[in-house]
C-alpha cells in the first residue's frame, strides 16, 4: 500500500490513497459514499442534516455555511484563511446553529465563556475552492438555557471561491483535474541547468521543470532531455515521484515546453507554457500516466 500514491483521482479529481497495483481493495464495496456538499452533524445523538444549500469562504474570517430543508442553518468559523488542521475552541473557533423554532446555540455559556469545539479541516484546494472536514463541540442557548453536544460533525467538498496567487503562476491541469504549484514559484539557474519550480500547498507536492544547459525563448521536448518533476514536499523517497524520465532506461517520455517570454532587468520572469506524460517509473517500468495539459508559467527570476 503506498500512502502517496499521486495523481489517481476519485470524486472529482480530489487526492485518496490507494494500492499501486489495483484501484479497489477487499471490503471496498461495503464503504458509505459521501456525496460532496454534504454537511451534517449529531445533536444530542440526533442527527441534522445542512446539506440542502452551502457555501464556504476563505478570508481573514473564513466560514462554513450550510442550511437544512426546513430552514435550519449552521455556520462555522475560523479567524484566518482556510486551511488543513485542528481549530479548537481556544484558536477562536466557533459555531453558531439557528434550530428554527428552538432558537440560536452558539459556543459561548451564559457567562460568555467559551465552550469546548474542535474543527478538524482535512482538505482545502484553493485551485478549484473546496474545503472538507469534521468537527465536535458543545452549544448553549442563552434564552432556554439549554445545552446540546455535537458529535460526527463533517463537511465534505464545499464550495468556495477559488484564490489565485496574483504575483506568480505555476499551474496545469493533471488528467484533466487541476493543480496550483504558485507557492514559491520561481525560475534559478544551477551550474548545469535552468530550474523552473513550485509549491503545492493543498497536496504537499512540488513541481519542477528541469531544462540542461538553461532556457532561453524557444520550444523544448523530449529530445531536448528536459525533466517534468512532481514530488511530495514531505518525502525523499525516489518512488513518491512522478516524472516523465525514466532514470533506468535513459529514456523520456513526451512532453513539451514554450518559453514565450524572457525579461532580464531587475524583477525579471520567464513566461510560458507547458504540456506532456508523466509516470511513476518502479523497477523502470511505467505505472500510471498522468497527462499534463494547459500548464501555464509565470514567474520571477531570482539569482541563486
Amino acid at each position: 500500500m503506498n500512502k502517496y500514491f499521486l495523481f489517481s483521482f476519485l470524486l472529482f479529481g480530489i487526492l485518496w490513497s490507494c494500492s499501486d497495483s489495483e484501484l479497489i481493495t477487499p471490503g471496498d464495496e461495503y464503504l458509505t459514499v459521501i456525496e460532496p456538499g454534504t454537511y451534517s452533524v449529531n445533536v444530542d445523538g440526533v442527527l441534522e442534516d445542512f446539506s440542502y444549500v452551502t457555501n464556504a469562504g476563505s478570508a481573514d474570517e473564513s466560514f462554513i455555511n450550510g442550511n437544512s430543508m426546513s430552514g435550519k442553518n449552521i455556520t462555522l468559523t475560523i479567524p484566518e484563511n482556510l486551511s488543513t488542521g485542528v481549530f479548537g475552541h481556544i484558536d477562536g473557533a466557533r459555531v453558531t446553529i439557528n434550530f428554527g423554532a428552538d432558537g440560536i446555540y452558539t459556543n459561548l455559556d451564559a457567562a460568555g465563556e467559551i465552550l469546548p469545539l474542535n474543527i478538524n479541516i482535512t482538505q482545502v484546494n484553493n485551485s478549484v475552492g473546496i474545503v472538507s472536514g469534521t468537527f465536535e463541540g458543545t452549544i448553549f442557548n442563552p434564552v432556554s438555557g439549554a445545552t446540546k453536544i455535537l458529535t460526527d460533525g463533517q463537511f465534505y467538498m464545499i464550495q468556495f471561491e477559488p484564490t489565485e496567487s496574483m504575483d506568480r503562476i505555476l499551474k496545469a491541469n493533471f488528467n484533466d483535474t487541476p493543480f496550483d504549484f504558485s507557492v514559491g514559484a520561481k525560475a534559478t539557474g544551477v551550474a548545469t541547468a535552468a530550474v523552473i519550480s513550485g509549491f503545492n500547498v493543498d497536496q504537499v507536492q512540488n513541481l519542477s521543470i528541469t531544462v540542461p544547459g538553461g532556457i532561453a525563448v524557444g520550444s523544448y521536448n523530449e529530445e531536448d532531455e528536459f525533466v517534468i518533476q512532481v514530488q511530495l514536499g514531505t518525502s525523499s523517497n525516489p518512488n513518491d515521484i512522478y516524472t516523465n524520465y525514466n532514470a533506468t532506461t535513459d529514456e523520456y517520455l513526451p512532453v513539451t515546453l514554450n518559453i514565450t517570454q524572457i525579461t532580464a532587468d531587475v524583477g525579471g520572469r520567464v513566461k510560458g507554457n507547458f504540456s506532456g506524460t508523466i509516470t511513476k517509473f518502479v523497477n523502470g517500468a511505467a505505472t500510471e500516466e498522468i497527462e499534463i495539459t494547459n500548464g501555464e508559467i509565470d514567474v520571477p527570476v531570482l539569482v541563486p
